[in-house]
């Protein structure tokens, strides 16, 4: 069988992933694999969908809508088989020898083994070098005030009650701005933040969990912007964390500004794991939009697939996709760095570390976006998934993750009796370890430093009355000499 050229122009009408009858290439890597497989093979990944929805198909302009021009334009001139795996395969390299060393015999403070003697020369430290260390050591990097991307929150600091928690500010220059109506009366302000990369296919918008007081703020961006995909990441049942912004049962409806939005149906069973409702808006001039809303509470580790099937939504649809959490930093920022590390991976070029690469580009969109060590591990999990059927995985990659786990399931976590996973294998639980530490220092500093931001600062008292109150240190010692 003759090869096809890296650079041939495949049939247009094979293109749509729903004409398509796709095979499942399951094939570790070598340089006879023929190139038409390897585009085969991506396509079913990248683009395959069930049939579109008949209720997003019934808007005008449904043709535009679900046909990506970048899409296409992408896999008809400028996708090359061979040179993404050169990259698939440098990736699994990169991710093998960024290990970081561990300590296998429990916990040391000074070379202190906690309830055991002191180390001596009869007695050494043992260490193994694993590759989820690495990836902790990664983010530990990542976090660090030195790569801090400053930026201006002028809006968020003037609509704070719009907001859901002080430490997670609005970006100004990628803020979604309101226009709708154009009636100068009502304010411009949404904590939404657009991430619209040239790299991307798509675009995304992460925003928070709407509150009371932003839900027609809410529904004003999905008018505007014309989404047809809402992606809610979180339980429905808390009201604390989420409002009910949209219609509970069918044939109910609410109005905001000229914004009438129906709830037509409700569907659970198009997903196994998420409900769907598909939501009808009527606006000015009887103008209509359709809507799906997909609800899930997308908290599992274990759950590597579905963040795959939510972005194969998002990747045909020309128009935004809106993803929020509760403060749409975590669950929902993982989604979006998990399409950015994808498409890195089939355009180019090839970095080190593209996953700690993309998280710290997604920062300079949607400030403090992934934010503890699973969450960047979950990325790379999914990322393997959806390159494990052309190249494998990292030799011991799995293992050193159920390593990590069991260390993990041994941290004060706090479980929830409703639910059926273990606290420690949450994306978000409802008490994170991991971001305790933050829970009462200083707001952090909107300027790079050249050390950590938590070295060398003092605990925060419990009763902080007055915070400019400056400290009186003693002139004398206690015993009556002078310093």
């Amino acid at each position: 069988m003759k090869k096809l050229k890296t650079n041939r122009k495949f049939n247009k009408k094979a293109f749509n992933p729903n004409a398509v009858n796709f095979s499942i290439f399951k094939f570790t890597f070598t340089r006879k694999a023929q190139l038409s497989n390897i585009r085969e093979f991506v396509l079913e990944r990248l683009l395959k969908l069930p049939d579109i929805n008949e209720w997003l198909l019934r808007s005008h302009d449904a043709d535009e809508v679900f046909s990506n021009a970048r899409l296409a334009d992408f896999f008809n001139n400028h996708f090359d088989g061979r040179k993404l795996q050169d990259r698939l395969v440098y990736y699994n390299k990169r991710v093998c020898l960024d290990r970081d060393r561990v300590r296998l015999h429990g916990q040391y403070y000074n070379n202190i083994y906690l309830g055991k003697r002191i180390f001596g020369p009869s007695r050494k430290q043992v260490f193994t070098h694993t590759i989820v260390g690495g990836m902790e050591r990664r983010f530990e990097i990542l976090d660090n005030q030195v790569n801090h991307i400053p930026f201006t929150h002028e809006m968020f600091d003037k609509f704070s009650e719009k907001c859901r928690n002080p430490r997670i500010k609005c970006r100004d220059d990628t803020r979604v701005v309101l226009k709708y109506p154009n009636i100068g009366l009502l304010d411009d302000f949404i904590h939404a933040n657009r991430i619209n990369a040239p790299l991307l296919f798509n675009e995304f918008i992460l925003t928070q969990a709407p509150l009371e007081n932003t839900i027609e703020d809410f529904w004003r961006m999905i008018w505007q912007e014309e989404v047809r995909y809402i992606f809610m990441l979180i339980s429905r049942k808390n009201s604390n964390r989420c409002a009910r912004y949209w219609p509970k049962k069918v044939s109910d409806s609410i109005s905001f500004h000229g914004l009438t939005i129906y709830t037509e149906e409700v569907s659970d069973f198009d997903d196994t794991l998420f409900r769907v409702t598909k939501i009808r808006i009527v606006g000015p001039k009887n103008k209509e939009l359709f809507v799906e809303h997909w609800q899930g509470d997308l908290n599992n580790s274990d759950n590597v697939q579905t963040p795959l099937r939510l972005l194969r939504l998002a990747r045909n649809c020309t128009r935004p996709t809106v993803i929020h959490d509760h403060l749409g930093v975590s669950r929902a920022a993982t989604l979006v760095a998990i399409e950015l590390c994808i498409v890195n991976l089939l355009k180019g070029p090839s970095y080190k570390y593209p996953v700690q690469r993309a998280v710290h580009y997604l920062r300079s969109f949607r400030p403090f976006s992934v934010e503890t060590p699973i969450q960047y591990i979950f990325i790379h999990r999914v990322l393997q998934q959806f390159i494990r059927g052309l190249i494998g995985e990292p030799k011991g990659f799995e293992d050193d993750y159920k390593r990590w786990l069991d260390e993990r399931s041994h941290r004060p976590f706090v479980e929830d009796p409703e639910d059926s996973i273990p606290a420690y294998r949450l994306l978000s639980p409802k008490v994170d370890p991991d971001l305790l530490p933050l829970v009462r220092r200083r707001e952090r500093p909107e300027d790079r430093r050249e050390i950590h931001a938590c070295v060398g600062e003092l605990p925060l008292p419990i009763d902080r009355t007055d915070a400019n109150t400056l400290m009186l240190l003693p002139s004398k010692y206690p015993k009556g000499k002078r310093y």
